[in-house]
Parts: C-alpha cells; sequence; structure tokens
C-alpha cells in the first residue's frame, strides 16, 4: 500500500482551502445512480479503493450552511476508523469507498438523515432545517485492512512496553532502589514503618498520597487537596499496585511505591497520565478500620 508524501504534507492547508469556498459550487458536483453527491479535488487513480472493514486514515471537515461543525485537524491525534457499510444511499462511508488512496473531494448529504441515521441523535440540532445538505470535506490518506492495523497496534503496543520497562528501570537506578520487586514487578520502600496493625483485604483505609511521573510531574495529591482518599482494600477500587502496596503498610506507615505500568492504568491514557506510563506514589497509610 502506498502513501504519496504531498497528501501529509497538503492535508492542512486543503482544508483550510475547503472550508474558505463553500458557496456558490453546487453546480460543479456530480451525481452517481446511488445518489452519492460529490466533487473531486484531487484524484490517484492509479492507487487502490478501500473496502468495507478497511482501517481508513482521513482529514474531514464538515459543514452545514458554512458552519463548520467538526475538523479533524483539531482534534490531538490521527482521525482512524473502519469504513462501514453505507447507512443510507449516498452517505459520506460510500463517498469514502469511492476514493483512491490520496484522493482529496467533497461530498453533500442531507443533514437530517446524517445526524438521525448515522449519528444517531434523538433531536435535530436546532441549525439544522429541512433540507438543508451537510457537506464533508475528506482526504483519504491511506487505509490498512483490519488483520494489518491489528498487527501494527501489537507491534506498537510492544515498544511503548519496552520503552515503559526502560523508563521504570532508569527511575529505579536514578533514584538508588535497592529493593527486590515483588512477583508482580511492584517496588515497594517502607520509609517509615507504622506502629499498628498490618492493612487487610476488606477492610477500610484511608491513604494520604502523592503520585507522579518518573519524569517527577505530578499527577494528583491528596495533601494538595487537604483530605485523604478513603476505599476498601483488595475489591478493586484502585489500581492494583495500590492494593497490593497498601496490604503491605501498617497503620502509620509511610512508603514509596513504584508501579509498573501494568499495575496502573495498562494502556490507557488517563486524565494526564499517558498510556504504558509506570507511576511513582509516596503513600501514607492513616487509618484503618472494618467496614
Amino acid at each position: 500500500m502506498r502513501l504519496n508524501f504531498f497528501v501529509a504534507l497538503f492535508s492542512f492547508s486543503f482544508l483550510l482551502v475547503v472550508a474558505s469556498c463553500q458557496s456558490g459550487d453546487n453546480s460543479k458536483y456530480q451525481t452517481l445512480e446511488s445518489g452519492l453527491t460529490y466533487k473531486l479535488h484531487e484524484e490517484f487513480p492509479e492507487n487502490e479503493k478501500p473496502q468495507v472493514s478497511d482501517i481508513v486514515h482521513i482529514t474531514m471537515l464538515y459543514t452545514v450552511n458554512d458552519s463548520v461543525i467538526f475538523n479533524s485537524s483539531e482534534m490531538d491525534r490521527e482521525m482512524r476508523f473502519p469504513l462501514l457499510k453505507p447507512v443510507f444511499a449516498g452517505d459520506f462511508y460510500e463517498g469514502i469507498a469511492f476514493m483512491h488512496e490520496g484522493d482529496s473531494a467533497s461530498f453533500r448529504c442531507p443533514a437530517e438523515q446524517v445526524f438521525l441515521e448515522i449519528f444517531k441523535v434523538k433531536t435535530l440540532p436546532p441549525f439544522v432545517k429541512e433540507g438543508d445538505m451537510m457537506r464533508f470535506d475528506i482526504r483519504l490518506i491511506d487505509f490498512m485492512t483490519s488483520a494489518e492495523y491489528d498487527a501494527e497496534q501489537r507491534e506498537k503496543a510492544m515498544m511503548e512496553q519496552q520503552l515503559s520497562r526502560e523508563k521504570l528501570q532508569k527511575f529505579i537506578d536514578d533514584e538508588g532502589i535497592t529493593v527486590e520487586p515483588t512477583a508482580s514487578g511492584l517496588y515497594f520502600v517502607e520509609q517509615e514503618r507504622g506502629n499498628g496493625r498490618l492493612a487487610k483485604a476488606g477492610q477500610l483505609v484511608k491513604v494520604h498520597y502523592t503520585g507522579r511521573l518518573t519524569d517527577g510531574t505530578v499527577f494528583d495529591s491528596s495533601l494538595e487537596r487537604g483530605q485523604p482518599i478513603e476505599f476498601v482494600l483488595g475489591e478493586g477500587k484502585v489500581i492494583s499496585g495500590w492494593d497490593e502496596g497498601i496490604a503491605m503498610m501498617r497503620k502509620g506507615g509511610k512508603a514509596l511505591m513504584v508501579i509498573p505500568f501494568d499495575l496502573a492504568y495498562g494502556e490507557r491514557a488517563v486524565g494526564s497520565i499517558p498510556a504504558f506510563s509506570p507511576l511513582v506514589f509516596e503513600v501514607e497509610l492513616i487509618d484503618i478500620s472494618n467496614k
């Protein structure tokens, strides 16, 4: 599958151009027997077209009455999704399937059908009136089969996992941490031994904490809020590294917990915490009580 170099280079400028010339061009559109109304801006007929279920990578801008409703250039990630069968004749899914890799085109669809049948809204937005058309300006950057996409994602995940392990090990080395990790991979460094009893699964614990990324960035702190967190230990109310680490503490104790990504939020990004992030927590077990 080929990727035209200039597709990525000019995709943003393409969106700016088509957004500035929305009006007065109805006569330039062509209509297929299916009802697909389109206008090609750039065409690469030597390239292939995507099939239903392929993962398409596109830029998209859509408007109603010259008002921009969505612009993918404002997203913080690439726009990729499986190409679906048309929901209705002439919709933008049919339009994408009509395109070659690298093509840019505009498609006009009944706005009411798009909102009700594709976006599945229960009530039309007030700016959509009967007979309004929605214009989709799309560039098909590239596409791949779902199997190729899955393989790419697996490879990417493996690389992210390796980078996360390296980041964790660098933190351990830089901080001079000498304790051995537990069987699960948790690094538990007791800083101050408590005088009370050990916390046990099923008990309500009260904990003060500061959470950081390995680069020192603080992403959360109960101390800043002035309110410790309370949860039932061992019920999965918190990340698994916490359930394991707090169970190693006595009331009144303090500890440093260095938690690998798979005992934290795994492959998910959560708030300001990136995916595959190992986490560092300074914790103090304030209290333990039975439910």
